[in-house]
């Protein structure tokens, strides 16, 4: 009792240790779990909520470009405007012409006030100039023309932010100029559009744009890349290396145009969101740090901590609750299970408590049951095979007094000169034997040829010896000893060939008896009959099985069919019969077996 208390205990032991390290193992996978969650899905919002405001400045900021690109376009590709550009003639009037729709194009303008400049220069070089700066503009002298950005260049635009070169030195502004030169096919013509556009035109849309601690928003114009700060836009000297060296960022975006790149490690980490203007290569881009998340990561440690004691604490109770409720259980059961094993058998209601163990304790008294029934099964089938063995001796006196009498019959017909009954009875024993003390399942062809010698002989004299067998050739007689065969395989066949062949032709009849080889090394027996013959209906049936009808009226069908599913459980489905018969000629069945040594 001391050494089952001791190791109990132990069991103790190890029980609670295991269930507080799963318990605590299972509390921190949980904890640090949902503490990466977390962490994950404020990034995902985090990022989220920057595309979204991205992408509504971004669209304001791209419809306010797409009119000034309207106007400039409009200007080169409107024919009166070309007209007016191109053609060669000083005077005013073409100008004073003009002058009405170009005002009105530029007055109905959106993005009037971020305007500057509004200047067109004719082939003549004659300007013609609207917005805002208009009066603050130096003497316009073809030197000045060739210093304003892309003033030569086909198409330029929104690639970077300069001071205003038409304007005085001490009042210039920022500005960002947009070209067009136009050109006259076959000629030297050439007349200008150029539109000077503050910056406003980017920080106005931008002025509600909320940043998190920490925050920066950046406007990327082609090679440069300029900070919002305070209203204003101010160029960084190292343009792209705010992302160049950062690493793309797999994040779940709601936009495909949008790129995420993380930057530093630690509380010093960043996001880069860039999100696409859609024209000129321009681009809007928020800097998110995730320190202020990582700055919260130590304070919820402490609050994890104190869960996972608690998970802890509370796992230990449900431990020692658990083993107080199924210790007496497990003990009751043991011992139930060591009475069985010594040879106590008998059920016992205490241990069928009613939950799993009592199912368990259940399943104990039943096997116990079984057991028992087992048992006595056992002695019931132990007398049973006294009784058999009983009746197996009893058994193998009545042949021995049959092939007695038979012996006592062959004797009187020599005593009296009858020899033909004497062989008859003579064959008749040897076939009864062989039936009766024969257990092989197959046996050697020459055996086989024996028992079909000896039926053979009975019915011999029962025809008067008007039919006749004959085993014409044998190819090789090595494989009567070798090659192997289910026991009365040959009988029915002969049977049928004389009941169903040859005896309705009402006249004498052979059955001849060939065994060779085949060429894939397979034994093949032909047994022919000179009958009566079959159609080929006839022959395909007889190798089918028969119907309940059938198998009570047409014994040769039973007995073929019979003989060809023996041949194919002994050796597979490749073995068996085949029949070929023509009727008025006789049939032939041949019979394939396996060309194995015994």
């Amino acid at each position: 009792m001391a050494k089952f208390t001791l190791r109990r205990g132990s069991l103790q032991v190890r029980l609670l240790v295991l269930t507080m390290l799963f318990t605590f193992c299972v509390s921190a996978v949980i904890a640090v779990s949902n503490l990466l969650q977390l962490n994950a899905e404020w990034e995902r919002t985090t990022l989220l909520n920057a595309e979204y405001a991205l992408q509504t400045a971004a669209n304001a900021i791209a419809r306010d470009i797409e009119e000034i690109d309207d106007l400039a376009g409009w200007c080169t590709y409107n024919p009166s405007m070309r007209t007016y550009l191109l053609t060669d003639v000083a005077g005013n009037n073409q100008a004073l012409s003009m002058y009405p729709s170009i005002s009105a194009k530029y007055n109905s303008l959106r993005t009037l006030p971020f305007v500057q400049r509004f200047m067109l220069i004719n082939a003549t070089g004659r300007p013609m100039m609207f917005g805002t700066a208009t009066a603050n503009v130096l003497s316009l002298t073809p030197d000045l023309l060739q210093a304003i950005p892309g003033y030569c260049e086909p198409s330029y635009g929104w690639q970077s932010i300069v001071r205003d070169p038409l304007a005085l030195t001490s009042q210039a502004a920022e500005t960002i100029p947009i070209t067009r030169t136009l050109t006259l096919p076959g000629t030297d013509r050439t007349a200008h559009v150029c539109v000077f556009v503050s910056p406003n035109l980017v920080t106005v849309p931008l002025r509600s744009f909320t940043l998190p601690e920490g925050g920066q928003l950046l406007w990327e114009m082609g090679a440069h890349v300029y900070a919002l700060d305070g209203g204003t836009l101010t160029e960084l000297a190292n343009d792209r290396s705010y992302y160049k060296n950062a690493k793309p960022f797999a994040a779940d975006m709601r936009d495909s145009l949008t790129e995420v790149y993380t930057d530093g490690s630690g509380v010093n980490s960043r996001f880069v969101v860039r999100y696409p203007i859609g024209m000129h290569d321009l681009y809007l881009i928020e800097i998110l740090p995730t320190g202020p998340m990582q700055r919260q990561i130590p304070y919820l440690s402490v609050s994890l901590i104190f869960t996972l004691a608690a998970i802890a604490a509370l796992g230990a109770a449900l431990e020692i609750l658990l083993y107080r409720m199924i210790a007496h259980p497990i003990t009751a059961l043991q011992s139930r299970i060591e009475k069985i094993g010594s040879g106590d058998f008998s059920a016992d209601p205490a241990i069928e408590w009613d939950n799993e163990l009592g199912d368990i304790g259940r399943g104990i008294n039943r096997m116990a049951g079984n057991i028992t029934t087992l048992m006595d099964r056992r002695l019931e089938d132990e007398k049973q095979k006294q009784d058999l063995e009983y009746r197996m001796l009893q058994n193998q006196i009545n042949p021995h007094f049959i092939y007695n009498t038979l012996n006592s019959i062959k004797w009187m017909a020599t005593i009296q000169h009858a020899p033909g009954i004497a062989e008859m009875v003579t064959a008749l024993s040897r076939l009864l034997k062989s039936v009766s003390k024969g257990n092989e399942r197959l046996v050697p062809l020459y055996q086989e040829f024996a028992l079909l010698n000896d039926y053979f002989t009975i019915q011999q004299y029962r025809y008067g010896g008007t039919i006749t067998l004959d085993v014409s050739y044998i190819e090789d007689e090595n494989l009567t000893h070798t090659c192997l065969i289910p026991r009365f395989t040959l009988q029915p066949l002969v049977e049928n060939a004389i009941f169903h062949g040859i005896e309705p032709k009402g006249s004498a009849g052979e059955v001849t008896l060939r065994v060779e080889r085949a060429a894939d090394g397979d034994v093949l027996i032909h047994l022919t009959d000179d009958g009566i013959g079959m159609t080929p209906e006839q022959a395909a049936k007889a190798l089918r099985e028969p119907g309940p009808e059938e198998a009570a009226a047409k014994y040769r069908h039973v007995g073929m069919w019979n003989v060809h599913r023996r041949l194919q459980y002994s050796f597979g489905d490749a073995y068996g019969l085949s029949i070929e018969s023509e009727p008025g000629i006789g049939t032939t069945v041949t019979i394939r077996l396996p060309g194995q040594e015994a």
